[in-house]
């Protein structure tokens, strides 16, 4: 006689089985092993992650849903096949080089105004955040960055735009924020990346995980999205307690 298999049983192993799949694929996909430090981590605030990302450490926090990443990259394919039509007017998912060692894609830039303009595909709360307080520190220093990157190519820049899509409404939920290009963000924040590489290199964590603890931290809410939080963590070389 065949097992009975309740309902719930079965839908919750169906489930787990999807998700193990898209969570395996996510980790495989090249955006999810990149090692280098791109424009979008630059401006990160905690520099003791930073520290983690440069050394490209196991990383001990595998809690994050991997779904908003996924989405937010099959819009962004979206987008991009949408305005690559139009090459008189607009640039579309180019590649800059900020500074050696520094690279990023721009995800769209307004040819005719000179407006580099970045897409967030977000959620509920962050797209209130974005409405009532603007973008974060770390958001206009990337794209201050690609806008930095692309006057270096030549091209003429004038502003910067954050484009926030709603993950879960309609078009109308569209957000925008510009504002003027400012590429002393662009520089202090490369020279806040020298500074904390120059800092891991005189540290030497690799040889002497204990000193890890001597990079500033900035805890936050955000630990617990953090690649390398460990909650209560005395081993530095595992993870961060974070708060």
């Amino acid at each position: 006689m065949a097992k009975f298999v309740s309902p719930a049983t079965a839908e919750h192993a169906l489930r787990d089985r999807l998700a193990g799949i898209i969570r395996a694929h996510s980790n495989r996909n090249p955006r999810s092993a990149v090692a280098a430090i791109g424009p979008s981590e630059v401006g990160e605030a905690c520099s003791r992650r930073l520290a983690y990302r440069m050394l490209g450490w196991d990383k001990t926090n595998d809690t994050s849903d991997p779904w908003p990443s996924i989405s937010g990259t099959a819009i962004h394919a979206w987008l991009a096949d949408a305005f690559v039509t139009d090459p008189d007017n607009w640039l579309v998912e180019h590649r800059v080089q900020v500074r050696t060692g520094l690279a990023g894609t721009v995800d769209l830039f307004d040819k005719i105004n000179g407006i580099v303009i970045d897409h967030k595909c977000v959620g509920a709360t962050s797209m209130k955040r974005a409405t009532s307080s603007g973008p974060s520190e770390q958001q206009l220093v990337q794209i201050n960055l690609y806008a930095l990157g692309l006057e270096r190519e030549g091209y003429t820049v004038n502003k910067v735009a954050l484009a926030f899509y709603p993950l879960g409404g309609s078009l109308t939920g569209l957000h925008i924020w510009i504002g003027d290009y400012q590429p002393q963000i662009a520089l202090d924040a490369i020279n806040r990346l020298d500074l904390t590489t120059n800092l891991v290199l005189m540290l030497d964590p690799e040889k002497h995980p204990e000193r890890m603890s001597a990079i500033p931290a900035s805890p936050s809410s955000k630990c617990s999205w953090c690649p390398w939080y460990l909650p209560s963590s005395n081993d530095f070389a595992v993870g961060c307690p974070g708060e």
